[in-house]
């Protein structure tokens, strides 16, 4: 170990400081290009956004280690982030109770995305400005996770996303982008093989977010389809946001299609598409990716949701450490969770056992999360490949009186 004065020591604390003043200034720099979507972004008023004098690589001053996070908590998702913050006030309260890490205190820094993209890079801008914040929780969606790639590679700290379009992490390249879900290249086959094998449905409609995670879902449902010889009845893109299907339900219901797939991002919008398929009498399987069977939409859709299908990638009886989580989080909040609590829980775990193995310099995190196998969450088990992704698989659930029934 080098002594104080040894010139090691002194270059390490040179690089140290270096690294430092080089990302306050880029920060700088973003900020003043992106003044205008600044203006536009809110702390989340949850007294969580505490300031720091620590270092780049300290994680805080003195005792404490500071980890951000976007989450929408206001806007026509805010249910979801509601959810989001659940989950990490869950796991950063055992960690904190555990003696945290390595003696220091994690706190979060919230901010509000609003679900929307310019609210996604006014928020993650807001906590990256902060050079005390070395690791960041992202958006759940694709198109939000896409609109900070390019400031999170500038950046150079970790930032774990829930977005599952394929590309976030394969085309990008961004070697900060960790996803802590699986994408959406397993759900599209764990749909398409549950839809025509297992429910034996030749005859299937696909509806999709015209956004980036569902439109690359539409065409990997498509290409699976192929596969098996099948080709949908119809193929119908809606916008985030809609609020009549009829147009799109009953162009479904003239095709003559015994099921429908969802590749839909926000579970406000299946709510609203299912409890509408309802009212028009249109009865068929619904088999949709991991936004069609959650609590949220439960809450909205309310037993308008009995029978529909989801891939999901958390499922509440999937293993031991799944079902100790319901219970904790029932216990606390008094309802179940869902994917939207599941997957900022285990980034906590991640993030929390890489700074005790490996310190909070950026570089060490990335690579450690790189090289995490085997590590157990209620989402699943871990393993981490050379893209950035931890989870390679979906369970499909269907809804039974409000709750969840793992069918595969």
């Amino acid at each position: 170990m080098s002594e104080p004065g040894h010139p090691k020591k002194l270059i390490d604390e040179g690089v140290h400081t270096l690294k430092k003043s080089i990302r306050t200034t880029l920060l700088l720099c973003i900020a003043s290009m992106m003044i205008v979507l600044s203006a536009c972004g809110t702390n989340s008023g949850d007294g969580q956004g505490s300031k720091g004098s620590g270092g780049s690589g300290s994680g805080g001053t003195g005792g404490v280690i500071k980890i951000g996070m976007v989450a929408d908590l206001t806007g026509k998702s805010a249910l979801t982030g509601e959810f989001k913050k659940r989950g990490a006030q869950i796991a950063l309260d055992e960690i904190n109770a555990n003696g945290g890490i390595n003696g220091k205190t994690i706190e979060l820094v919230i901010e509000d995305d609003r679900g929307t993209n310019d609210g996604t890079v006014s928020s993650f801008q807001k906590i990256v400005s902060n050079p005390d914040v070395i690791a960041v929780l992202g958006p759940i969606t694709s198109t939000n996770a896409k609109s900070i790639s390019d400031i999170a590679k500038k950046t150079g700290i970790p930032v774990l996303i829930g977005g599952t379009n394929v590309g976030l992490t394969t085309e990008l390249k961004n070697p900060w982008f960790f996803r802590i879900r699986p994408h959406d290249g397993y759900s599209a086959q764990t749909i398409a093989d549950f839809t025509a094998d297992k429910k034996g449905h030749q005859k299937i409609a696909i509806i999709y977010d015209t956004d980036a995670f569902g439109t690359a879902g539409k065409d990997m449902l498509i290409s699976e389809y192929k596969k098996k010889g099948i080709t949908p009845t119809t193929v119908e893109g809606i916008t985030a946001g809609t609020k009549d299907f009829t147009p799109t339900l009953e162009s479904i219901r003239k095709s003559g299609a015994e099921a429908i797939n969802t590749m839909m991002t926000a579970s406000a919008d299946v709510a609203q598409l299912v409890i509408q398929m309802r009212q028009l009498g249109i009865n068929t399987d619904l088999v949709g990716s991991s936004s069609a069977a959650q609590t949220t939409t439960v809450k909205l859709a309310g037993d308008k949701l009995n029978g529909i299908y989801g891939a999901n990638d958390f499922a509440l009886d999937q293993s031991e450490e799944a079902k100790q989580f319901v219970d904790k989080f029932q216990k606390k909040y008094n309802e179940l969770p869902d994917l939207y609590t599941g997957w900022v829980y285990d980034s906590l775990h991640i993030l929390a056992k890489i700074i005790k193995d490996k310190g909070t310099d950026p570089e060490q995190m990335r690579q450690g999360i790189l090289a995490l196998k085997g590590f157990k969450g209620v989402e699943g088990e871990y393993n981490f490949d050379e893209n950035g992704d931890g989870l390679h698989q979906y369970s499909i659930v269907k809804v039974e009186n409000g709750n969840f029934v793992t069918q595969k």
